[in-house]
């Protein structure tokens, strides 16, 4: 999970950081945290965001036209962090996920948090990827998808129906963008999704098909860690 905090008031920001890191998260699913004081930093360093703690008063762009942007550029949540209980009805028209009122954040963000682990666990539910073939772009959805290797000068994924897919793009890539729907690159030539993992043996990952998949040496342990992660999280 990404989120930032945008807020120009430095303790503030760092104190919100603090009690969103304390939060109960899936084990798979521990946010990355991002700090930032106005609305050019934000879209600067980390443009994909599954979350926004936004402050409304801030210079440059306030946060509501910081908002807008964020609208128009995808799913983002956004959370509207504000000492200015009046604008609660301003804020409605941007469609945000939730309003904290700056004076009551230690007894309103508890709430926020688990209402954003629900509504991302569900989003990843039904998430679509997209693949660029040679015939034009294929949409699979994530949780079909069993596995992505390297074939060559393509990539060749592998779906629960037994369909092959021949696609272009950086392995790599792919390993950051599917990294937070329980994805693990078990070699240089391999990125699996756990769902299909059946067993983590000398070498190789045996999927539940019994398909053997190669697992380098160096990547044993953080594989079998992410993979306890991910059984955990199932529970």
């Amino acid at each position: 999970m990404r989120i930032a905090i945008c807020d120009d008031d430095t303790n503030f920001a760092n104190t919100l950081k603090i009690l969103i890191a304390k939060g109960t998260y899936p084990p798979n699913d521990i946010p990355d945290i991002f700090v930032c004081s106005d609305g050019s930093s934000l879209f600067s360093d980390i443009p994909d965001y599954d979350a926004v703690f936004l402050d409304i008063d801030i210079p440059v762009f306030n946060g509501f036209q910081i908002a807008e942007q964020l609208n128009r550029l995808g799913e983002t949540l956004i959370i509207f962090v504000t000492m200015h209980d009046e604008l609660v009805y301003s804020s409605i028209k941007f469609q945000p996920f939730r309003f904290i009122r700056k004076s009551r954040l230690e007894s309103e963000l508890p709430e926020v948090l688990s209402a954003l682990n629900k509504t991302i666990a569900k989003r990843k539910a039904g998430k679509k990827f997209k693949f660029q073939t040679k015939t034009g772009d294929v949409f699979l959805d994530i949780n079909n998808i069993q596995y992505i290797e390297i074939y060559g000068h393509w990539l060749h994924v592998r779906v629960n129906s037994g369909e092959d897919l021949e696609c272009y793009g950086s392995l790599s890539n792919f390993e950051k963008q599917l990294a937070p729907f329980d994805f693990i690159r078990t070699h240089k030539s391999y990125l699996v999704n756990c769902k299909y993992i059946y067993s983590i043996e000398k070498g190789q990952i045996v999927l539940d098909d019994k398909t053997e998949i190669l697992l380098s040496r160096h990547r044993v342990n953080e594989v079998k860690n992410k993979f306890k992660n991910y059984i955990r999280s199932e529970l």
